[in-house]
């Protein structure tokens, strides 16, 4: 899952009150989203998009990855914004959009934040979620954070350090507000800066990964990265990942600007 919000430790924003957050209401989920896993795909690609990114294939991730940073700094912030999406119903499965900070070339920590959407039948679940793997997601109670289809979500990624950071998610059409303070859970998950990414993920739950929901499109604007210069790094130099599963691929991505990339479920 940037950077003007006002960030109090272990305090929640909602419209113009504050709330501290009683510990009963955060849950660890048995839910966990993973580093890239890359699939083989058919072959490597080179897109149209305005950036000629190449495409590369993932098992769990789908979406724009800056998979390295200027020489010589690493990535602090990453952002970006989304409509949560009208799932199709029917059948049973989840995916997960979120922002995050490394995961890929540097696989050890992810820290990101975002929304999940699961699929029963007729019923359609949204909830919001951060987490610094390798730590389970936690949940965001919606007595704190809630949403629905059609709510306009902003994501933003703070790393202040390698070991400290804060995750932020606005819900811009409610006008609500969520930020916590997040540590890393050990010495082995340190952040190292080197990605930033803006995915749909086919996350694991209770030890095995979901089967895929189809979302249709999630568009992520605005999508920005900052530096440990303050040096601002669009998508013009992103990697696209699709998902790739037994020899299917999954979604479509396509990167529309240099702030912006829509994650299709093909």
């Amino acid at each position: 899952m940037k950077f003007s919000a006002i960030l109090l430790a272990g305090a929640v924003f909602a419209s113009s009150s504050v709330w501290a957050i009683p510990r009963e209401l955060t849950r660890r989920s048995g839910r966990r989203s993973n580093p890239l896993s890359l699939a083989a795909g058919p072959q490597t690609e080179t897109t149209e998009a305005a950036n000629n990114a190449t495409i590369q294939y993932s098992g769990n991730w789908s979406g724009a990855v800056l998979t390295s940073p200027p020489a010589g700094e690493t990535f602090t912030t990453a952002a970006g914004t989304f409509t949560v999406p009208t799932m199709v119903t029917g059948g049973t499965g989840a995916a997960a959009a979120w922002v995050g900070i490394d995961g890929d070339t540097f696989a050890t920590a992810i820290l990101q934040a975002g929304v999940f959407f699961e699929v029963s039948g007729d019923t359609v679940t949204y909830g919001a979620f951060y987490e610094w793997w390798p730590n389970f997601a936690t949940d965001i109670p919606t007595e704190l954070f809630s949403m629905e289809a059609g709510d306009v979500i902003t994501v933003e990624i703070v790393a202040t350090s390698d070991s400290q950071g804060t995750i932020t998610l606005i819900n811009q059409t409610k006008k609500t507000q969520f930020s916590t303070p997040q540590s890393a859970p050990t010495k082995l998950s340190f952040l190292g800066g080197q990605n930033a990414e803006w995915i749909v993920e086919d996350y694991t739950q209770n030890g095995g990964i979901v089967a895929l929901a189809d979302w249709g499109t999630v568009t992520f604007t605005n999508a920005t990265a900052s530096t440990s210069s303050r040096t601002k790094v669009d998508l013009s130099t992103a990697t696209i990942f699709d998902i790739e599963q037994f020899g299917s691929i999954l979604t479509d991505v396509t990167i529309d600007s240099t702030s912006q990339v829509s994650v299709a479920y093909a």
